[in-house]
């Protein structure tokens, strides 16, 4: 049985259906051929989910992606695994907690014998397209694997990034092989700096300069410069406009799908790494706390044959993985996440959820079961006992009920320990400064992440 196991993760479909009965794993629509769809994984960086009309935002910021979630499948209750790119991403790569894939600090790396997606459908006879415009995720962090191509590129309109897929979508017209394309977007990261189209349509064109820039943002969060009265609010109009106009890139992209003929045959995944902080908490931007404004993200799935819906079950990172490779009919490796399609039974507890914080003085980890949030500080900049929230009774994280509820203390502590995530994460590999090139180092200044 281990055998057949291990050949229905890495063998091509053809001979995959001949060996599904012996790994159990069925078929999503219970046919005799697996799925061979493509697949389009969007990774949108720094989008809150409560900032897209999907997930109830008033403002008009996401036409596109509403219109395609009314036939999709929503997560409402989505959460990212960290509260900064590299490793979330590896989490929806691997399906892993970070205590698991160990790419946790500012120069870890994803380690080459970690198993990703791009890897698993490889060998699955996918052919991988990667093209980045977050460098945390680029080649010298290790998240080329997997891919044939793989490109990172200067931080321009996300729009622009169409017109690399298209001439590798026109050599592959009549390739009988599937496709895996990953675009991560980064239009509405910092600096807020939108078009003015897209200034004018959220009234956010009357901001300062100075509010456009990065260095503006590392000031307020390094307290050299204190927020006026309306700050929060014109850099969260400035955001809206970033996010209305990564919507609008995404429109053009899923136009380009259907012009091809591609829309009935390709899955398309939409999701977030994290969210964006507007001083809810003190803090901006994001990769400084575990806060909800950070954590809860877009995810939102159109897989061909399943039918739309809204799942209020909480969803995380670490589910993609499992979720797809059961749609398709390949068997996951071991994982931290769950498939999301599979038929809940009655009784079935509500999974946990678990995020982990490790950059620069930052360091914390949090875990959510039921109505209770945990976040345990590893640093000083974090606090100094550990917080417990009712997410139910009180959303904005503004209570802290550890000390009246020592039990729900210590019972969710437990789960941090029985996931290694209460202790420090040993990073499985690192980059040393001099090995990161100038090209690569001038773009993670550019966006904030070195001085």
């Amino acid at each position: 049985m281990s055998d057949a196991r291990s050949a229905c993760r890495f063998l091509g479909a053809p001979a995959l259906a001949a060996v599904l009965a012996s790994c159990g794993a069925g078929l999503p629509d219970r046919t005799s051929e697996p799925r061979r769809p493509n697949i389009v994984l969007y990774v949108v960086d720094t989008v809150r989910a409560d900032r897209l009309g999907v997930y109830g935002y008033q403002r008009p910021t996401s036409p596109r992606l509403d219109a395609f979630a009314a036939d999709a499948v929503v997560f409402e209750n989505a959460y990212a695994q960290s509260s900064w790119t590299r490793p979330a991403v590896a989490s929806l790569f691997t399906g892993l907690l970070p205590p698991a894939h160990r790419t946790v600090g500012r120069r870890s790396t994803l380690p080459e014998d970690a198993t990703t997606l791009a890897e698993i459908l490889a060998a699955n006879g996918y052919e991988g397209m990667g093209l980045v415009r977050n460098p945390n995720v680029g080649r010298a962090f290790g998240f080329a694997q997997g891919f044939v191509r793989f490109r990172t590129e200067d931080r321009e309109r996300d729009e622009t990034m169409l017109d690399r897929v298209r001439p590798w979508l026109d050599e592959r017209q009549d390739a009988e092989s599937p496709f895996f394309l990953y675009l991560h977007a980064i239009d509405p990261h910092g600096p807020y700096d939108p078009a003015p189209e897209f200034e004018e349509m959220f009234e956010a064109a009357g901001a300062p300069e100075h509010y456009r820039t990065v260095r503006y943002l590392l000031e307020l969060n390094r307290r050299e410069v204190q927020p006026d009265e309306g700050t929060a609010e014109a850099l969260s109009r400035l955001y809206d406009a970033e996010v209305a106009q990564n919507d609008r890139a995404f429109g053009t992209l899923l136009d380009e799908l259907d012009v091809r003929g591609l829309t009935e045959d390709t899955a398309v995944i939409y999701v977030s790494d994290h969210g964006e902080e507007f001083a809810e908490h003190g803090r901006w931007e994001h990769g400084l706390s575990l806060y909800e404004e950070v954590l809860r993200v877009p995810f939102v799935i159109r897989l061909p044959g399943v039918p739309p819906r809204r799942i209020e079950t909480p969803a995380q990172h670490v589910d993609l993985l499992p979720t797809l490779l059961a749609y398709l009919g390949i068997e996951a490796p071991p994982a931290d996440g769950r498939d999301l399609l599979a038929r809940r039974r009655r009784g079935d507890a509500r999974p946990d959820v678990y995020a982990h914080l490790d950059v620069d003085v930052h360091r914390a980890a949090s875990v959510i079961r039921g109505r209770y949030k945990l976040v345990l500080p590893q640093s000083a900049s974090q606090g100094t006992a550990p917080m417990l929230f009712d997410l139910e009774a009180d959303p904005g994280e503004l209570e802290d009920l550890a000390s009246e509820r020592p039990k729900v203390v210590q019972r969710m502590l437990d789960l941090l320990a029985d996931r290694n995530l209460t202790g420090e994460i040993a990073a499985a590999e690192e980059i040393e400064d001099d090995q990161i090139d100038e090209d690569v180092r001038r773009r993670l200044q550019a966006l904030g992440y070195l001085d």
